[in-house]
């Protein structure tokens, strides 16, 4: 079974295979050319090591994270489309399914997410896991600006740059392969739960099934904007929790 929500071409299994490998690439470099251009302004010697030590202190300096996050979106959403844009008789807003919505679909996607958002917290708490992972109780934000850099990153530049890749190209690209709809929202809700190193096995696995609401989300609109709402909500019920918790609000 596939979703056809337009009649422009897209890229098939090896296309999109390749071309996500690629994607993962300039996500990366974009992560980092911010984080070696602020190691230049700070006067820091550019070795390996020196690097290295830097790049780690991205987990733990919502400034650093912020950085990095901008630059992955910056670099990452354009090539993206660019290569949407590079296939033969694409359409844009077909391959993204970059269309409006009522605000009885709004509505309607705002309670799915209350509701997921509830089912995640009683699992979490289930299976005796933490609250808050330990990756998001080490950040550190000393002042306004830092914890508005968070907020930039964590609800603004991750939900975009994430959903355009993962409920964007590759879902679209994979289901219209021998995979079909089902199979494509479970290989890229496998794929965007691997990215997220940082979270303990049991948030990997909440990211997962997170994933799987937002890429049928996705399908049920026909719009990319219902996901990356839904997404920027969580992480930004997530940053509220941590503040909370944190005693900053």
């Amino acid at each position: 079974m596939q979703y056809n929500e337009g009649q422009g071409d897209v890229w098939q299994f090896w296309g999109t295979f390749f071309w996500g490998i690629m994607i993962l690439f300039v996500f990366n470099i974009g992560q980092m050319l911010p984080l070696v251009a602020y190691m230049l302004y700070q006067g820091l010697e550019l070795t390996e090591a020196s690097f290295n030590q830097f790049f780690a202190n991205v987990e733990k300096d919502s400034f650093l994270l912020f950085l990095s996050a901008m630059g992955g979106m910056v670099f990452t959403v354009p090539f993206v489309l660019g290569i949407a844009k590079l296939k033969k008789g694409s359409i844009l807003k077909e391959y993204f399914s970059l269309n409006g919505f009522t605000a009885k679909t709004l509505g309607f996607s705002v309670l799915v997410f209350i509701l997921l958002y509830i089912a995640i917290g009683l699992l979490i708490e289930a299976m005796g896991a933490k609250e808050i992972p330990d990756f998001m109780m080490n950040l550190e934000y000393p002042s306004l600006w830092t914890k508005i850099a968070l907020l930039i990153a964590v609800v603004v530049a991750a939900p975009i740059v994430e959903e355009v890749v993962f409920r964007g190209f590759l879902l679209k690209g994979f289901s219209q392969t021998f995979m079909g709809i089902h199979g494509a929202v479970f290989v890229t809700s496998a794929l965007w739960a691997v990215i997220h190193l940082q979270y303990e096995m049991v948030y990997m696995l909440m990211i997962f099934l997170i994933g799987l609401v937002f890429s049928y989300a996705r399908i049920q609109t026909n719009s990319l904007y219902i996901p990356i709402l839904m997404h920027s909500l969580m992480n930004l019920f997530a940053m509220l929790g941590l503040f909370y918790e944190k005693g900053v609000i």
